[in-house]
C-alpha cells in the first residue's frame, strides 16, 4: 500500500471515528420512536462498529506509517 500523507490520515480517522459513534448513539435511541421498520436500528449500529473498525484501521496506519523521507528535501536542509 503506498504512503498516504499523514494529515489525510487523520482526517479520515476522525471522520469515520465521528460516524461511527454517531451510528452506534442512533441506533440506540432511535429503537424509542419506533416510526421506523425495527431492523433498521440494527443496522445502523452495525454499521456504526465497522466505521469504529474502519477509524482503528486508519489510526494504525497513522501511527506505523514510516516518516516521510525525500533525498532532495534532506539535502536543501543541510545546506
Amino acid at each position: 500500500m503506498r504512503r498516504i500523507p499523514k494529515r489525510k490520515l487523520r482526517i479520515m480517522t476522525i471522520m469515520f471515528l465521528g460516524t461511527g459513534v454517531w451510528g452506534i448513539v442512533l441506533g440506540m435511541i432511535l429503537p424509542g420512536f419506533q416510526m421506523q421498520p425495527a431492523s433498521f436500528p440494527l443496522y445502523m449500529t452495525i454499521m456504526g462498529v465497522s466505521q469504529l473498525g474502519l477509524a482503528g484501521f486508519m489510526g494504525w496506519k497513522y501511527f506505523t506509517q514510516p516518516e516521510e523521507t525525500d533525498g532532495k528535501k534532506r539535502r536543501r536542509k543541510h545546506r
